[in-house]
């Protein structure tokens, strides 16, 4: 069985449960939430699909959010 941590010359480190790494058990490797370190590491986490897919759908929004340009006489209402 491989351990979870384990504590080395440099300190405490932490398994990744993606990569199988380990990095040291800091806010540098790991995100931490509530004051626990939260699993995968940072770079696993950049690389899972929903991480990408969501990045890729804001880069998406913001490019079609282009301004709307109307001349003064112009209106959208219908009944204008």
């Amino acid at each position: 069985m491989v351990k979870r941590v384990i504590s080395t010359e440099l300190g405490t480190e932490r398994r990744c449960t993606k990569c199988n790494e380990y990095w040291p058990e800091d806010s540098e490797f790991f995100y931490s939430s509530n004051g626990k370190i939260q699993q995968p590491c940072k770079a696993c986490y950049c690389e899972l699909p929903s991480r990408k897919a969501r990045k890729a759908n804001q880069v998406k929004v913001q490019r079609i959010k282009v301004p709307l340009h109307l001349p003064a006489n112009i209106s959208l209402r219908a009944n204008a």
